[in-house]
């Protein structure tokens, strides 16, 4: 018996000795695994005293062993492939906004070149105006006469009825007088006093004094939080009486001096109504409704888009 267990621990021994170069591979407990179950296998052997011969529980392992953490790929061909896929996206970012750079750069020409031929035009009509006549000073309205006669300072097209004017009518002067004038904080800020005075003139259509109180407005209370909607209002004031051109240069003055004013986006939109009464060039009135869209696009109220959709339609604008 202990012949046959020398030989056979001495076959065992040979076994791990010849074993292939790839089972060096394996991990400790697999190594550990195979041995103790080729120890079984030998007791087992040595213990019977008969019958069959006991089979043994190990096999040989032919399987190769993958150790563990083994990647699925090479991690420098991982790395390569992940840089080729940045430097394609920054490509294609690059590409899109070189071509958003040159739509910028063409619409700031075309604005400019906008912009140069509306500043002549309106040139062109201040010199065919005589300028407008400047009004009192809005503290001596509290308590003073009615303002008196304004000169338009445009010319009609052919014969007119002078405009009555509260001087020159008595009624008129009554009715001027009967429009009751703001008090109180209104009526110590003059900036104040001047606007709201001329807003309820100009609705209770009496437009020549409403006027006398708005002109200069912009130059006299320069910084005043009230400019923009003052010089928005004057330029409504002589729309309504019959008065385009001018209405036109306060609307233009008032969005250019003044683009983050209250009633900046308010004067674009009128300078394009004003536009299409003096019947201007479509491609210009078309040029106004795309200004208001690309500036003030998302500020824009819903009647704001409402009035602009409807002026674009009307010009027939793409």
């Amino acid at each position: 018996m202990r012949s046959l267990l020398t030989t056979v621990m001495i076959a065992a021994a040979s076994l791990a000795i010849t074993a292939p170069a790839h089972a060096q591979d394996r991990s400790v407990d697999a190594r550990l695994g195979q041995l103790e179950k080729r120890m079984n296998t030998v007791e087992r052997v040595v213990s019977r005293t008969a019958g069959p011969l006991v089979q043994p529980e190990f096999s040989p392992d032919n399987q190769p062993v993958t150790a563990p953490g083994t990647p699925a790929s090479a991690p420098l061909a991982d790395l390569e492939q992940r840089l080729s896929s940045v430097e394609t996206e920054l490509t294609s970012f690059t590409g899109r906004l070189e071509v958003d750079e040159h739509k910028l750069q063409q619409f700031e020409g075309d604005f400019a070149a906008y912009k140069r031929a509306t500043d002549a035009r309106l040139k062109a009509l201040e010199d065919r105006a005589a300028p407008p006549a400047g009004d009192a000073d809005p503290a001596a309205v509290t308590d003073g006469p009615a303002p008196g006669p304004v000169k338009s300072g445009t010319k009609p097209a052919g014969p007119a009825p002078k405009p009555a004017t509260a001087a020159s009518d008595p009624d008129r002067a009554k009715a001027v007088a009967a429009i009751p004038k703001p008090a109180g904080k209104d009526a110590v800020d003059k900036a104040m006093y001047a606007y709201n005075y001329a807003y309820r003139l100009w609705q209770a259509q009496f437009y020549p004094e409403a006027e006398a109180q708005l002109q200069g407005y912009g130059a006299k209370y320069a910084g005043h939080r009230l400019v923009s909607r003052a010089q928005n209002l004057l330029g409504t004031i002589y729309m309504d009486d019959g008065k385009p051109n001018l209405a036109a240069q306060i609307y233009y003055e008032n969005y250019s001096k003044l683009p983050d004013g209250e009633r900046a986006a308010d004067s674009l939109l009128n300078l394009a109504k004003a536009l299409t009464v003096l019947k201007k060039p479509r491609t210009d009135i078309c040029r106004v409704y795309t200004e208001l869209g690309d500036v003030y696009g998302a500020k824009l109220t819903a009647a704001q888009k409402a009035d602009a959709d409807k002026g674009r339609a009307a010009n027939r604008c793409t």
